[in-house]
């Protein structure tokens, strides 16, 4: 897998104005740091995705169509 760099231009580059913070593949960060158009800032760290967020939707969702359910009967 690719690592991506937040990299800062020093010339116009891929259309964005000197001094443009943007993200790139190894590959061309490096490539093109070697010739001077832009600086390597940091290595983005990729998040994980938390199992929290989905298990608060399927429950919420239950709840909703319990409710509706309930209101229904009254």
């Amino acid at each position: 897998m690719m690592t991506k760099y937040k990299v800062k231009t020093k010339a116009v580059f891929d259309g964005q104005p000197v001094g443009s913070i943007i993200e790139l593949d190894e590959v061309t960060a490096k490539k093109y740091e070697s010739l001077k158009y832009l600086e390597i800032l940091n290595e983005v760290k990729k998040r994980k995705k938390t199992q929290s967020k989905s298990k608060k939707q399927t429950t919420s969702k239950k709840s909703q169509s319990a409710t509706k359910k309930t209101s229904k009967k009254e």
